[in-house]
């Protein structure tokens, strides 16, 4: 949830549902992948890192409007 809320915005009580949805989605959906306890913390892991790194990727590609595409794709529907 706090990785979540750090790159989706969330405004008031129904933002803050909206983004435990989307979390309860992800998890489902990491947990039925997975093949056990070790693969779905490592699955976890390496999509929460995905998104700070992409995030991180796009605030910089913000900051130099030379850099590249201006584009943000809504990260919530690529959990």
């Amino acid at each position: 949830m706090e990785t979540l809320k750090r790159h989706l915005p969330a405004g008031g009580p129904d933002g803050l549902s909206e983004l435990r949805k989307i979390a309860a989605r992800f998890e489902e959906k990491i947990f039925t992948s997975a093949e056990n306890q070790a693969d779905y913390l490592r699955k976890i892991s390496l999509k929460m890192l995905t998104m700070e790194t992409k995030s991180a990727l796009e605030n910089s590609t913000a900051s130099n409007p030379t850099g590249g595409n201006q584009n943000m794709q809504d990260q919530g529907e690529h959990l």
